[in-house]
């Protein structure tokens, strides 16, 4: 069951899910809703109940119970989450879970507001609520805020706070007259806040359902699981209070000022620029540079070197189409081995950035960097590229499939490095099977393949050169090479198979049509799937 779907579900029927889609009105309402402000509601699919406050059991025709019930950014606009979260459990089969995905207020226009505790969601248990009430609906209207002037942003974001809101406004829906529904923002958590209101109606006995798993905020959200007999302990109580008055105290605050302008008072150089951003470098420059960034190694990596050596004489003078270049090793690599031209795609705006730095620093003439998704640019792109280079970005991909679709319309001749599922290199009860998700069967060109979903940790670290989806999904190492030789790569070389990296299996492909083989005119493809709803 998949709970406030609305104009873009997680779960579509349209894909093969069996989904039974609850919302607070018909298919109908909901077009008119949206379309009257803009939104495309293609994917808006048959409502098939509408959520009067009854039992979501009752919409159970098996009598078994749901294996899974979702919602996505649903929680923050209850008038009553413990009930909610009550008839969820009650819906549930031995062993199913709930699915919540939650704006963190620290990135969204409620972050002038202070988070809620179990104690507002008790109350609002307790009256039995089912309209907003006075303090959720002037906080809304009175302290909506924005931040250089958006109301939702990622971490590390620059710009003033401002009010959007004001009490007047906010007094004026507070007081409103009628009976009639309004909605609003009426629950605002960071994510320890949310993990000690729910540990403490736990402990009280309002809930039965607890943290199985917890996934920090990636974007502006985070997302919790929860089920009745999780194997997981319960969270130190403590640990979560100190947490959640961390996440919005004065360090918080503090980050979020504007910073001044810097001005460096020593003569001009390349480490200036490199410590411009101290403390987030991943590569380290050659040796004969004399320079001091991250600690890795790239700019001989071995396996491009490979790819230079597998392509000879071939490479040189072509243009290149590299995706992910990190802080621009492997682009500066290219060039050192013949390429004419790179193209290099970064989605991560500092590590754009530094890739800049880099460029300047290592006099790469022939390299040109663009910010922002690979996706789209190969969605609307029709030039056919001679190599494409996509070293550690297949793994991150919510959907590699349609990735490797893409890919294989745009170039005959295509370098992956990447991790993959492997069951010989990861046999059942190797620790990394346990960072997997549940494996999801996809039908592509005919063949049932599976794909795993593979969460991210703790973002912390500043040099984190993941995704930008929270759960991207790694593809089996046989279904990936089967693929590319169903997608007209006839001639798969492999290498720097690697069986005992700590994250996973990972090797090399080189992957090329040979000019028997006839390669598809690029056609029209479908844009990615929208993995998870944003704020």
């Amino acid at each position: 069951m998949e709970i406030g779907a609305s104009y873009s579900p997680i779960l579509p029927k349209a894909e093969g899910y069996k989904t039974l889609v609850v919302d607070h009105t018909d298919a109908d309402g909901l077009r008119s809703k949206y379309a009257a402000i803009g939104v495309d509601v293609s994917r808006l699919e048959t409502v098939d109940a509408i959520d009067d406050g009854g039992e979501f059991r009752q919409l159970d025709l098996t009598g078994e119970g749901f294996d899974f019930i979702v919602a996505s950014h649903v929680f923050e606009h209850l008038t009553d989450p413990v009930h909610f979260l009550q008839r969820c459990e009650r819906a549930l089969k031995p062993g199913g879970r709930v699915y919540l995905l939650i704006p963190d207020r620290r990135y969204t226009f409620d972050y002038l507001r202070p988070s809620c505790t179990a104690g507002h969601l008790l109350a609002a248990y307790v009256a039995g609520q089912k309209r907003h009430g006075t303090a959720a609906m002037f906080d809304h209207h009175a302290s909506h805020g924005t931040r250089g002037g958006v109301q939702v942003w990622l971490e590390g974001f620059k710009g003033e706070y401002a009010f959007a809101g004001t009490p007047q406004a906010g007094y004026a829906m507070a007081t409103r007259q009628g009976d009639d529904y309004v909605d609003c923002h009426a629950w605002v958590f960071t994510p320890s806040s949310f993990r000690l209101a729910m540990a403490d109606l736990h402990a009280a006995g309002v809930l039965g359902l607890r943290e199985e798993q917890f996934y920090p905020t990636v974007g502006c959200e985070f997302f919790a699981v929860m089920s009745a007999n999780p194997a997981t302990h319960s969270p130190d109580r403590l640990a979560l209070a100190l947490d959640a008055i961390n996440e919005a105290g004065p360090e918080h605050i503090a980050a979020a000022v504007v910073d001044p302008p810097v001005y460096i008072g020593s003569a001009p150089s390349a480490q200036n620029a490199i410590d411009a951003f101290k403390g987030q470098w991943v590569t380290a420059f050659p040796a004969a540079q004399g320079l001091q960034a991250g600690t890795s190694h790239l700019h001989e990596d071995p396996r491009i070197l490979w790819l230079a050596e597998k392509l000879g004489g071939w490479l040189n003078g072509k243009q290149v189409l590299e995706l992910g270049p990190l802080e621009a090793a492997h682009t500066a690599t290219l060039l050192s081995q013949g390429a004419g031209s790179v193209l290099a795609i970064e989605a991560n705006r500092d590590a754009f950035l530094r890739c800049l730095v880099a460029k300047e620093i290592l006099g790469l003439r022939d390299a040109s960097f663009r910010l922002g998704n690979f996706v789209p640019f190969l969605e609307s792109e029709t030039k056919h590229w001679p190599l494409i280079v996509a070293s550690g970005v297949l793994y991150h991909m919510t959907d590699p499939l349609h990735v490797l679709d893409l890919l294989a319309d745009r170039t005959d001749r295509l370098f992956l490095w990447t991790h993959v599922v492997d069951d010989n290199a990861m046999p059942v009860g190797d620790r990394r099977r346990a960072a997997l998700g549940a494996p999801e069967q996809r039908d592509w060109h005919g063949r049932t393949v599976t794909l795993y979903p593979r969460p991210y940790g703790p973002l912390g670290a500043s040099t984190f050169c993941g995704g930008m989806d929270p759960v991207p999904r790694w593809i089996h190492r046989d279904d990936l090479l089967w693929g590319l030789a169903k997608l007209g790569f006839d001639d798969l070389a492999v290498a720097h198979e690697t069986a005992d990296n700590e994250h996973g299996p990972a090797l090399s492909i080189l992957a090329r049509r040979s000019p028997k083989a006839t390669r598809k005119e690029p056609r029209p493809l479908p844009t990615a799937k929208k993995v998870l709803k944003r704020v």
